[in-house]
């Protein structure tokens, strides 16, 4: 693919659009949505492929959430509302088969028993066929099973998915260890792993990649050492198809933690991810690349200023090896200037050798966005797709899907 200009990776004040950069919908916070978390897919026709944590009615205060379709000139189409008793607060990328229908996570919902929760349940695994038809394929209890469900799954070539909950599982002394879980084709549900919260790590927030022997790859937020309060920083993890984990690193701070995101692998298995803390300085987060010896190499350092603070998802990759994602503050257009974590977020590219470039900084503004929690999709021409969780339309300020041109 081509490298990006330099031209388009300058910023301009608060409020003020950028060359490159339009949005395609502003959600209202009604029906059609608020709030998305997620990232974006892509069907061969154009179509644009996401979910709102909030917004779409249902028995949730601000919503329940939705499944949209953005159609190539802007249309938005909610193919699916949640009510909470089918699903509540979707949150992870969706996943679409050859036949065009969409599998996904919500992190609470079902009107079953669950140990973690009584308001909306544990969560549930979903389909969702094209006429907008939702099954749930597993709700989830709050024991052993797991709980609390945050990202997206993975489809392997037999049609069995694999994610990951926050919460739950059998080797946990608290309620948030976590687990991996296989859904066969036929809606079984097996727990492949339970994290104890302890070197093994604990805490998954990350969803998982699957190479092609069948090695399931992510991260957990705390666990791997007693570095971090005690708690561990958090690993990068392997796991074997017979569900025997292999810890590849444990962070220690310095060069990173709290990873949040999970990771993606090049034709020579190395891994690459990020962490929303961390690195260098004050440790607002970094981008590293992992061998497949297990060696760890900080391809960069956030500063929490204008280069970004706390990259919360995983990274895409071209064809030529630089890296893309996104912070969710830090940026340089002036925007939520008090606090810890000031800024309203970036888009940025990696290079391979590490230099970054910060191709959008966004301002929260009704005309921009910002804040943007989910993972970029680049089509073939190179241009990049992404959410913001606020800004937007004027008022509400529920979050927009925006794309970047090159």
């Amino acid at each position: 693919m081509r490298t990006l200009i330099t031209a388009l990776a300058f910023v301009l004040s608060a409020g003020a659009a950028q060359a490159g950069y339009s949005v395609l919908h502003a959600f209202t916070g009604g029906s059609d949505g608020a709030y998305p978390s997620a990232g974006l897919i892509m069907d061969s026709g154009g179509n644009l492929y996401g979910t709102t944590a909030g917004g779409g009615g249902g028995s949730c205060n601000l919503g329940c959430g939705t499944v949209f379709k953005l159609a190539p000139d802007g249309t938005e189409t909610v193919l699916h509302a949640f009510t909470g008793g089918d699903g509540a607060l979707p949150l992870g990328d969706l996943i679409q088969d050859s036949a065009g229908d969409l599998y996904g996570t919500t992190k609470m919902g079902d009107s079953g028993d669950c140990e973690l929760s009584k308001i909306h349940g544990c969560g549930t695994v979903f389909e969702l066929a094209p006429d907008g038809t939702e099954t749930v394929l597993h709700a989830f209890t709050g024991g052993n099973d797991g709980a609390f469900p945050v990202a997206g799954v993975t489809e392997d070539k037999a049609g069995n998915l694999y994610g990951t909950t926050f919460a739950g599982g059998a080797n946990c002394q608290s309620y948030a260890c976590g687990t991996v879980f296989e859904i066969a084709a036929d809606g079984t549900e097996t727990v492949l792993h339970s994290f104890g919260g302890g070197t093994d790590g604990g805490y998954v927030y990350s969803r998982l990649r699957l190479d092609e022997t069948g090695n399931l790859y992510g991260t957990t937020y705390q666990g791997g050492g007693t570095a971090c309060y005690g708690y561990g920083c958090g690993i990068v993890f392997e796991l074997a198809p017979d569900g025997t984990e292999n810890v590849l690193h444990a962070f220690t701070g310095g060069d990173g933690a709290y990873p949040e995101a999970g990771v993606i692998k090049d034709e020579a298995g190395n891994l690459y991810g990020t962490t929303k803390e961390g690195g260098s300085g004050l440790g607002y987060g970094t981008v590293f690349k992992l061998t497949p010896e297990g060696k760890e190499t900080v391809l960069h350092s956030f500063t929490g200023g204008s280069d970004g603070t706390s990259p919360l998802d995983r990274l895409i990759r071209d064809k030529a090896g630089n890296l893309y994602g996104t912070t969710i503050y830090g940026g340089s257009n002036g925007c939520n200037p008090v606090g810890y974590r000031h800024g309203c977020g970036t888009v940025f590219m990696i290079a391979p050798d590490g230099t970054e470039t910060v191709l959008y900084a966004f301002a929260n503004s009704s005309k921009n966005g910002g804040h943007p929690y989910g993972r970029l999709h680049m089509d073939d021409a190179g241009n990049l797709y992404g959410t913001t969780k606020g800004g937007g339309s004027t008022g509400c300020g529920c979050g927009v899907v925006f794309k970047f041109s090159r």
